[in-house]
């Protein structure tokens, strides 16, 4: 339940409270007692309100995220266009696009390029483009556990910081999308 519905439910039992106050001086007890009944049952139906409406955002937040997977089902089963990787691990590695030939001094050095790289570009990339960033984003992670023994502390905590950006920026992309299929569906 939201903080702004949990407050207005709150100050409403409060003006309640200070409603019965108020009337408890010229009534008699079973219009006291009447009086707080109808006051439970508009609060319980604002609390159903408020669960339906919560049912309802679970439902739509379910079928979006439906949709998100087949979207990406449908694009792992179109499989890589031809040339498109080679032009990515270009783009994003440029001279440490062969990585079985990156050594463990350079490693971070190769990190630090794919984000550059990868900040310049995120906030034009399609779904798909991200799909091949994190192809790439994957291999350089072998690397880095292949040559994890021969790097030096400073460097793999360069690292480390440098993939959690990565995946913070690809999460910030996975909720955009996320957005945009629920915006598509409520202007269905």
């Amino acid at each position: 339940m939201k903080r702004s519905s949990l407050f207005s439910i709150t100050l409403y039992t409060l003006l309640t409270g200070l409603l019965l106050a108020l009337v408890s001086c010229n009534t008699t007890p079973n219009e006291r007692k009447e009086i707080a009944n109808r006051e439970i049952d508009k609060l319980d139906e604002r609390a159903d309100q408020l669960a339906n409406k919560t049912k309802e955002e679970a439902k739509e937040a379910k079928e979006a995220l439906a949709r998100r997977k087949a979207e990406e089902k449908i694009r792992k089963a179109r499989g890589p266009v031809a040339g498109k990787q080679q032009q990515m691990e270009q783009e994003l590695l440029g001279d440490y696009r062969n990585l079985s030939q990156v050594s463990a001094d350079s490693l971070r050095d190769a990190y630090t390029y794919f984000l550059q790289q990868v900040r310049g570009r995120k906030d034009v990339w399609t779904m798909e483009d991200w799909d091949y960033a994190n192809g790439i984003y994957r291999q350089l992670n072998e690397r880095e556990k292949a040559l994890h023994g021969d790097i030096i502390l400073r460097h793999a905590t360069k690292i480390k910081a440098l993939q959690a950006e990565y995946l913070a920026l690809e999460n910030r992309a996975d909720l955009k999308d996320y957005q945009r299929i629920k915006k598509e569906q409520s202007g269905q």
